[in-house]
């Protein structure tokens, strides 16, 4: 009883530790668009949002800038306003009772509302307007297809709306929007955002003349602030803010580290697994903090040199599958060692007629520790990116990496803390068992630890695969 009772309670502290590996938002990153089929009396328009956050809004400003003088001109703002719309433009597809419409734009204006860490984001809005004769007081079938930045992630969003003159008899999509045109997204959606890239309608229209509308830019988007990107815009920095900033940072780094992920599942069950030292537990916090970090500049540097040619969220499920690899081989290797362990020990017992010696454990590599580190710690985070990207355009760029180093030293300190009282709790349950079963559970603990890092190891590959097909 004994025994089934430390086994339960050790595969549940294991369960306890497996939280989705390296799980991060990703609401830097979006590139949200929004649809609004306005029909009227004589003419069918279309309202278009596109709703930059602050990592592509960075690549955005830095593509407007065509002259590379660090700062976009009126005119520049003007010129990319206009190759954007034609963009957005090229990208809508209305048909109407199968026969195709083509749009043109109306109105137009960008502007440019700061984001998280002062970041200045970019905002088009748009009207377009349908060029075709459209029968009056006659039913009518019509689709609009959004084909626009197809790989990006974000919120997609299309609606139909009928204004006096025209009558709305059916449509695939709502009549109001959830958003406020892109200036307010609905906290319960934020994990399962709208996906909607085409909308099918029946409409009628009485043929009465309507105006167009005008565009003018609207307030920014309400987005929840950041407290880590918010320390890099700090007004004065004295010597007292800097010091509080630090601290600040390495208490959010902590926070960071304590949340699903970073690796703590792999730590767990390769600490009790292979009963590791303190200062194995160290070097494995250490590796995943360093790794972590890192992927932070190199994000951040590829963002700014490699704008036109990295789309930065779609290295995520890449570096989520390198981790998942890294873990799965790793697993399958020490399930392997310990199937080898169990079956010499099980030969080992027969020829010694009862007189158990229990073989000695593997020591485990350094380069497997890093590995390890490496799978725990290998994406980055994108608060860490916004704030190595806000201090760029703040000018403040020594500043921003000190704060990321803090930031990682406030992980260290969590992730460690974490590796040492994982130690402690794997030589603790060794003692809850008498001698003469202490062999018994040194075959069960590597086995169990191994199968619980493979698991993790399968599902961080498969998640990472159904997010790069």
């Amino acid at each position: 009883m004994r025994r089934m009772a430390a086994g339960l309670i050790g595969a549940l502290g294991l369960v306890a530790f497996a939280q989705p590996v390296l799980a991060h938002p990703l609401g830097n990153f979006t590139v949200n668009h929004y649809a609004r089929v306005e029909l009227s009396g004589d003419s069918v328009r279309v309202r278009y949002v596109l709703d930059l956050a602050e990592v592509p809004s960075v690549q955005e400003t830095r593509a407007a800038d065509t002259n590379g003088d660090g700062s976009v001109s009126p005119a520049e703002w003007d010129t990319y306003r206009q190759a954007k719309v034609a963009e957005i433009q090229n990208q809508l597809d209305l048909t109407i009772d199968n026969q195709p419409v083509p749009l043109q734009a109306t109105d137009s204006v960008v502007s440019q509302p700061l984001g998280q860490g002062d970041i200045p984001l970019v905002r088009v809005e748009a009207w377009f307007k349908g060029t075709a004769t459209i029968a009056a007081n006659v039913d009518h079938q019509a689709v609009l297809r959004d084909r626009s930045d197809p790989a990006r992630i974000g919120w997609r969003e299309i609606v139909v709306h009928a204004d006096p003159g025209a009558v709305l008899s059916s449509s695939s999509v709502p009549e109001t929007d959830v958003t406020d045109e892109l200036r307010a997204y609905p906290d319960d959606m934020l994990q399962n955002p709208l996906d909607r890239r085409e909308a099918d309608w029946s409409f009628r229209m009485d043929g009465s003349t309507t105006a167009d509308d005008q565009t003018v830019a609207t307030p920014a988007p309400n987005r929840p602030t950041d407290p880590f990107a918010a320390l890099v815009t700090a007004a004065d920095l004295n010597p007292a803010v800097i010091l509080l900033a630090l601290l600040g940072a390495a208490l959010l780094g902590g926070i960071h580290a304590a949340s699903p992920g970073h690796g703590k599942s792999i730590m767990a069950a390769y600490i009790v697994g292979k009963r590791g030292s303190i200062v194995q537990a160290i070097v494995l916090a250490l590796s995943v903090t360093v790794s972590h970090t890192t992927g932070v500049l190199v994000l951040g540097i590829l963002t700014v040199v490699a704008s036109n040619l990295i789309v930065p969220e779609r290295l995520y499920p890449w570096l989520t599958l390198v981790s998942g690899a890294i873990v799965l081989v790793m697993g399958l290797r020490f399930l392997w060692l310990s199937a080898r362990k169990h079956e010499h020990h099980h030969d080992h017992h027969s020829h010694e007629h009862g007189h158990e010696h229990p073989h000695p454990h593997r020591a485990p590599t350094w380069q497997g520790l890093f590995a390890l580190g490496l799978a725990g710690g290998i994406v980055p985070s994108g608060s860490a990116l916004v704030v190595l990207l806000s201090s760029v355009a703040l000018g403040r760029l020594g500043f921003g990496l000190v704060l990321i180093v803090a930031f990682g030293v406030g992980m260290a300190v969590v992730l460690v803390t974490t590796g040492v009282v994982l130690v402690h709790a794997g030589r603790l349950m060794v003692r809850l068992f008498p001698a003469d079963n202490a062999a018994r559970w040194g075959a069960l603990v590597p086995a169990l630890s191994a199968s619980v890092m493979t698991l993790l190891g399968v599902v961080a590959t498969f998640e990472a695969l159904s997010q790069i097909t």
